[in-house]
């Protein structure tokens, strides 16, 4: 009713004209949805990609009011080592319908799986309980194609809470029940077969584990390295578990750790043989809250005992490397970490907007030094461009080059020396002036 061809429409101007419009695009939308979904009609049913078998829930409408069919999920591919003549780029597509809203994608060599985190009703409850439901792709060919669906309780947190292996797919979600005595959050891992030739479309679960933290816990961190799975939750304290998924049916706790605060990014490394998970996150105080920036090197060269092998605290600092896992950067030959690092006090005293590179050993993470990419009085006072670049860095020749904000630079890996400075507000037609952090 809001687009602008309905505008200054009454209610009987616009039914009949959204009525015309709908028959108009209902065949070529129709056509191109069977097209896109790669519907293989064999007679069969197990080769058709059944609507009804991936509705929400048992109730045919979604917590929106509407249905399924309101949601459309594609995957393209394209070949890139075409010449891409005539700046034309050949594609291929493949789509399904879904439930909910897109979180995440995971993709493999193969396959490719888009959660969908939406609502399932419970006609039992007459509730509306979290779920996602999963789609999969078979990318092996030339042209995707959807072939695998499942639907779990709960949602994910970001796309390292899924993981493929040895043909089961593993997920991790939190599911949020804020009027529940005990625990407002169920926290589970799901193992699902992914389906092989003639063995239907349905991700079957056939594992899953209990309430993975502490009541009231929410996950913070998950990482799957081979049959192994670690997971972080919190609420006050941070549990740092290990789980052994060698039985897909039967997933398993090896050990856990409980340190304060929390990791936000796990990141698997190896020094000196040692097997070590980096964690970037926040130290958290039961009485002031968040109060810094927490770098954690956990050794679980013993699943069944892991420890915090060194720590280090950046007191009054965020990091946008803990949500934002491309600003993350760690060099396994120097063994330096690179993570953005900012400050903001309110005042021309104490910003920071930046990086810093860290030395990190057996037993030890200490700072080397930090790259600056705005002083705090320009920060704090300066007309900025109503844009800036999110963290990132590169690394060659022993050149660092970081991008943030406003600015890039080039530094001495080694040293830490400046060796050039560009600034991308320079040149631009900056009418207004915007502070320098725009969120803030």
């Amino acid at each position: 009713r809001y687009r602008p061809q309905y505008c200054g429409l009454n209610s009987t101007e616009y039914e009949k004209l959204a009525h015309e419009t709908a028959l108009k695009n209902t065949e070529p939308f129709l056509e191109r949805m069977v097209e896109e979904m790669q519907l293989q009609l064999d007679g069969a049913c197990d080769s058709i990609f059944q609507v009804s078998a991936m509705q929400s829930g048992d109730n045919d409408e979604d917590a929106s009011n509407g249905d399924m069919l309101s949601q459309f999920v594609q995957v393209l591919s394209f070949d890139m080592s075409s010449n891409f003549v005539d700046k034309n780029i050949s594609t291929n597509v493949a789509g399904a319908f879904s439930s909910g809203w897109l979180s995440s994608v995971y993709a493999s060599q193969e396959f490719v799986a888009t959660l969908n985190v939406g609502h399932n009703y419970n006609s039992a409850s007459n509730n509306w309980d979290s779920a996602t439901f999963i789609l999969g792709f078979n990318i092996s060919g030339t042209a995707p194609k959807p072939f695998a669906y499942a639907e779990i309780r709960g949602s994910p947190l970001n796309q390292y809470s899924t993981d493929l292996y040895d043909g089961h797919l593993r997920v991790v979600t939190t599911e949020w029940q804020w009027s529940a005595v005990e625990s407002r959050t169920t926290n589970k891992m799901f193992v699902l077969k992914v389906p092989e030739e003639n063995e239907g479309q349905e991700m079957v679960t056939v594992g899953e584990t209990d309430h993975l933290g502490k009541p009231n816990e929410s996950v913070m961190a998950v990482r799957f390295i081979g049959p192994r799975a670690y997971i972080v939750t919190f609420e006050r304290t941070d549990p740092f578990y290990i789980y052994n998924l060698t039985d897909p049916a039967e997933p398993k706790k090896l050990g856990e750790l409980e340190i304060p605060g929390f990791s936000s990014y796990l990141h698997p490394i190896e020094i000196d043989g040692v097997p070590l998970i980096l964690g970037v996150g926040e130290l958290v105080n039961a009485t002031t809250g968040r109060s810094g920036v927490k770098i954690s090197l956990f050794d679980i060269s013993d699943p069944a005992s892991p420890t915090e092998n060194a720590t280090f605290v950046d007191e009054g600092a965020y990091s946008s490397a803990g949500n934002d896992f491309k600003a993350f950067r760690y060099l396994p030959v120097s063994k330096k970490l690179i993570l953005p690092k900012s400050e903001y006090t309110w005042s021309d005293n104490g910003n920071f907007d930046g990086f810093v590179v860290y030395n990190v050993g057996l037993g030890k993470v200490t700072p080397s030094y930090e790259i600056e990419h705005a002083n705090s009085y320009d920060m704090y006072h300066g007309c900025w461009y109503n844009a800036y670049m999110p963290a990132r860095s590169f690394v060659f020749q022993s050149k660092l080059t970081t991008i943030l904000s406003h600015s890039v630079i080039s530094t001495d890996l080694e040293n830490g020396d400046k060796l050039w400075n560009i600034s991308l507000d320079e040149g631009l037609e900056n009418t207004a002036c915007s502070s320098y952090f725009i969120d803030f």
